[in-house]
């Protein structure tokens, strides 16, 4: 009997060592994945990389994030559709920074669509900070009233509330990462 359970709470603790172990490798993977993109980028894509981060840990988005959720989540009840989706979207979503998550992001999306991320994005972020009237040329930007600051303002709001929602819609698994480049890339390049 006691051979018995000394072998059994040896398996265990093999089993935990196991699964220990797992845990490391994998955090691990996902912490290469960081230096090896760290190590590919030019300082234009790392600049963009720090303002993403950034972003990402700011809570100013969050009331965005839950309007959109909410959206989401009226929208597939009115269509009857995707319930598995309905019940995620009923929970409270997760928008605590993860550097695992993004790490995982990266991954899912490979090098180069990362790339071409932070490279829109840093595009993007530089002509708002320099005021090109391009950037301003939708009907969001025709108050009159408003000066070349207030439009600045008005539009880097509205990219970093897209890119927090979007990133914490991914992470909660209510859409996937090739959903979430393609989506950001389009928002990123108007």
């Amino acid at each position: 009997m006691k051979r018995k359970c000394l072998l059994t709470i040896i398996l265990l603790s093999l089993v935990s060592c196991g699964l220990s172990s797992k845990n490391k490798n994998s955090e691990t993977s996902l912490l290469n994945i960081e230096t090896n993109l760290l190590n590919t980028l030019d300082d234009n894509q790392k600049q963009a990389l720090i303002t993403f981060k950034d972003l990402l840990q700011d809570k100013k988005h969050l009331s965005i994030l839950e309007k959109q959720q909410k959206s989401i989540l009226e929208d597939l009840k009115a269509n009857q559709k995707n319930y598995n989706l309905q019940d995620k979207l009923k929970k409270t979503l997760n928008s605590e920074y993860d550097k695992n998550q993004l790490n995982k992001l990266f991954d899912e999306l490979g090098n180069i669509k990362t790339k071409q991320f932070l490279q829109q994005l840093h595009i993007i972020l530089q002509s708002i900070k320099d005021g090109k009237p391009t950037n301003f040329a939708s009907s969001n930007f025709n108050n009159l009233n408003q000066t070349l600051e207030q439009k600045k303002e008005q539009a880097l709001k509205y990219i970093k509330d897209e890119l927090y929602t979007d990133y914490y819609l991914y992470i909660n698994g209510i859409q996937d990462a090739n959903y979430f480049f393609e989506r950001i890339m389009s928002l990123l390049e108007s």
